[in-house]
């Protein structure tokens, strides 16, 4: 039975050129296995209305094409539905894509969506909003806020946001509740993590599950700011979480009080309210990859 599938694509991704994937579908995907269609954004939010419609309209397969906004944008309208979810990598991070094992080569990724591989992943809620991959708070959300201003994406321009702001950003105090426990803290970034990436392989959270129905948070607490390339490094090769100023938990659901105002939900920013909930939603999307 030919399967439909509907390429939801943001064309300013992969520096502006994310339509370039119209060209390599037809090449690629096999039709006799699918009918396809695709449908170019081209404002905020579009892609959650334009996935909210193809649910609706019982598609089978739903693919992202695009980085970690669109992924966030587009699997909104899929969960707890039958509608198969899907990435085609086209940004400057793609962290949840990585995280799937979704290959980054684009025609690659284009011809693996053929073997109709599947399984179901958590999502989250952050006070009712979701996310698939990592919620910040603190230094994490600051630093989304700003990159988020800015034309020129990829990892260079993050990279120098964050040497810009480190060293005056000041740490933040944080009460949360998890598991029966209170913890009182001040904290640098707290990340509540459902991947285990932030992207370009920048590990936040390396023991995170998308399928365990739980959820990673990773606390990075206050340090001397001249350990920053000690972190990063940490970060790239998986060790974080054994550095002393690194305080980890798993739990269901995570409830987090702060005066602090900005966070960022896969690179998204978002307002904070004054106590925030974070919850897993146990295998609530079905993925292709």
């Amino acid at each position: 039975m030919i399967k439909e599938i509907l390429f939801i694509i943001n064309p300013n991704s992969g520096h502006k050129n994310g339509a370039d994937v119209i060209e390599l579908i037809p090449k690629y995907l096999d039709e006799n296995k699918f009918k396809y269609s695709y449908k170019l954004t081209n404002h905020a939010k579009h892609a959650i209305e334009i996935a909210a419609k193809a649910a609706k309209e019982n598609i089978d397969i739903v693919v992202a094409v695009g980085g970690d906004g669109l992924v966030n944008e587009v699997f909104q309208s899929l969960v707890n539905t039958n509608v198969l979810f899907s990435i085609i990598p086209k940004g400057s991070g793609n962290g949840v894509a990585r995280s799937l094992g979704i290959d980054m080569n684009i025609k690659n990724a284009l011809k693996n969506i053929n073997n109709l591989k599947t399984k179901k992943i958590d999502t989250v809620t952050f006070n009712g909003l979701p996310y698939l991959g990592i919620a910040g708070i603190g230094f994490d959300g600051f630093i989304a806020k700003e990159f988020s201003k800015r034309n020129k994406r990829g990892l260079i321009s993050y990279i120098k946001l964050v040497l810009k702001y480190y060293k005056d950003f000041k740490c933040t105090k944080y009460t949360i509740s998890c598991n029966n426990e209170l913890y009182e803290l001040d904290a640098f970034i707290v990340a509540i993590a459902n991947t285990q990436q932030y992207g370009n392989n920048a590990y936040i959270a390396p023991k995170a599950n998308m399928t365990d129905g739980m959820l990673d948070l990773v606390i990075i607490k206050k340090h001397s700011k001249w350990l920053l390339p000690v972190l990063l490094y940490k970060g790239f090769t998986k060790t974080l979480l054994k550095s002393k100023y690194v305080e980890y938990i798993k739990s269901k659901k995570f409830v987090i009080k702060t005066n602090y105002k900005v966070a960022h939900l896969d690179g998204e920013p978002i307002n904070l309210e004054k106590e925030n909930i974070i919850k897993v939603l146990p295998l609530s999307l079905n993925i292709l990859y």
